[in-house]
């Protein structure tokens, strides 16, 4: 029986029971645990493919060459690799609630993938489970009087701004425009973040279906809203995400100033990293916002070292030098500055890696201080990139000033999961390390130094880590300011910690 309409499967989707797997004597409990698995996701995936439209559900023998398109649409080759037992493409928020009805009650595992652009392994992809595709869930309206944007999950940043740029309007979004709409879910950061607030801070409304596929349509007087805002999907899987519309201009409007400054110089990267701890340090301007990039890249086989600063200023040339004095006086940098639309501004800052790279991250949060941290975490991680830069292809330290306004903006916005301090500016910095095209698997001796570089470079005390930019190993919840009242909502919408339990994720 195929459902059309949320009525109509509300009666018959909590009537499935799944049937357990039972181990045999002797068996031991991963195989167990294993095969238990397996049958749970071919039984979820059986009724899928019967209630849900043709072409819904890929599976490896019915739809190989779609199946195969599909599971290898995660940008990072640690997620692509993995292999679903099917993977659900949802049209509509109906077939997402249909989908996680069956997952929920064959207790099958499960991810979900927006962007798929996520550095954890296992967080956009599954192997014996369901992966929920959303790229298909794309709709986009502006709604002028209410000044808000509806979009769908599968929408990337690059999209929703062109969609926006004609009415002049833009929500608080990526930086890097390839990127997908799961950003808001793990706090993200914007171009007009210094102005607005985290990315998250723009989201005024969400629908999002919960783990056993009722619908819930959530509004900022929702403590679940807040929980969503930094919670990394583990509250549910949003299908309509409501953001603020902030007026930034057509693409005509050249309101922004706006551009780089690169350096091939070892003491050129250091300056930039003591400016970025100036910055941070100085009085708030809240239309300055800048990015940080020092590290390498292989160039035909050649590592190569490379500090590239973006510098924003939504204002006038003369504003923009004024901030950025100190950056475009670095001895030696190539400067490329000019005035910008919004739209231009957003499409400034590169993605920096491929499709079919492996990759992951580590970050962290810093205060200012007296003698520089910040300079003292770049010489850690350049003692560290020195030593392993023979197994990574690209791999960049990246600094991101959170001052007082963007915190107290958040604030006003009614609140996020991260909750910051108040009153005190910080930076968020993580350190991407990617692979060799071809390569699969993190290599032992990198990995164990990825581990001792989060142990030997903690967080100052009380700020939260950003989810976009961290390992999986690091526990951003327990950083969250909200984290208490985080673990009470997530006790109200999943009881059974079923998405703690059968999706990867950040946990609590």
């Amino acid at each position: 029986m195929r459902f059309s309409t949320l009525a109509a499967f509300s009666a018959a989707a909590f009537a499935v029971v799944a049937t357990p797997v039972l181990c045999e004597s002797g068996v031991d409990a991963a195989t167990c645990a294993s095969a238990s698995a397996a049958a749970s996701a071919a039984s979820a995936c059986a009724e899928l493919t019967a209630v849900l439209p043709t072409g819904t559900v890929l599976t490896p023998s019915a739809n190989s060459s779609a199946y195969v398109a599909a599971q290898s649409s995660s940008f990072n080759v640690l997620n692509s690799a993995l292999r679903p037992t099917c993977i659900v493409r949802p049209r509509s928020t109906l077939h997402v609630s249909v989908a996680m009805a069956r997952i929920f009650a064959h207790g099958a595992h499960y991810a979900v993938r927006a962007g798929g652009h996520t550095g954890m392994r296992g967080w956009d992809g599954v192997a014996a489970g369901v992966l929920l595709d959303l790229s298909l869930l794309t709709a986009f309206r502006y709604d002028a009087a209410a000044r808000v944007v509806h979009v769908g999950p599968g929408l990337r940043w690059e999209q929703i701004y062109a969609l926006a740029a004609p009415h002049g309007v833009a929500p608080l979004g990526g930086r890097v425009g390839h990127v997908g709409t799961g950003l808001l879910l793990g706090g993200g950061l914007s171009l007009l973040s210094p102005q607005h607030g985290y990315a998250c801070d723009g989201v005024v409304g969400v629908e999002v279906v919960l783990v056993d596929g009722r619908v819930r349509e959530v509004d900022a007087t929702d403590a679940l809203l807040r929980a969503i805002k930094g919670g990394g999907g583990r509250f549910g899987i949003v299908t309509r995400y409501t953001l603020r519309a902030f007026h930034t201009g057509t693409r005509a409007e050249k309101r922004w100033y706006a551009g780089t400054v690169t350096t091939l110089d070892r003491a050129g990267m250091d300056a930039m990293v003591q400016l970025t701890e100036e910055f941070v340090r100085a009085d708030d301007d809240p239309r300055a916002t800048m990015l940080a990039n020092v590290g390498t890249l292989k160039q035909n086989g050649t590592t190569l070292w490379v500090g590239t600063t973006f510098l924003f200023y939504h204002g006038t040339r003369r504003e923009f030098e004024r901030v950025f004095a100190g950056f475009l006086a670095i001895d030696g940098a190539a400067v490329d500055a000019r005035p910008m639309s919004y739209h231009e501004a957003t499409q400034l800052t590169p993605l920096g890696w491929s499709a079919g790279q492996a990759y992951k991250w580590l970050g962290g949060s810093l205060y200012p201080s007296h003698p520089s941290t910040y300079l003292s975490l770049w010489r850690n991680i350049q003692a560290f990139l020195t030593q392993h830069h023979a197994s990574l292809n690209t791999a960049f330290l990246s600094i991101t000033p959170v001052r007082t306004h963007q915190i107290e903006q958040g604030y006003r916005a009614g609140g996020n999961a991260l909750s910051p301090p108040p009153g005190r500016s910080f930076m968020h910095w993580q350190l991407s390390n990617i692979l060799d095209p071809g390569a699969i698997a993190f290599p032992h001796a990198l990995e164990q130094a990825r581990l001792r570089l989060i142990r030997d470079n903690p967080s100052s005390k009380g700020l939260p880590l950003l989810l976009n930019e961290v390992d999986a190993s690091q526990s951003v919840f327990e950083t969250y300011g909200w984290v208490e009242e985080m673990k009470k909502v997530y006790a109200s919408v999943d009881p059974t910690r079923f998405s703690v339990l059968h999706q990867q994720g950040p946990m609590f």
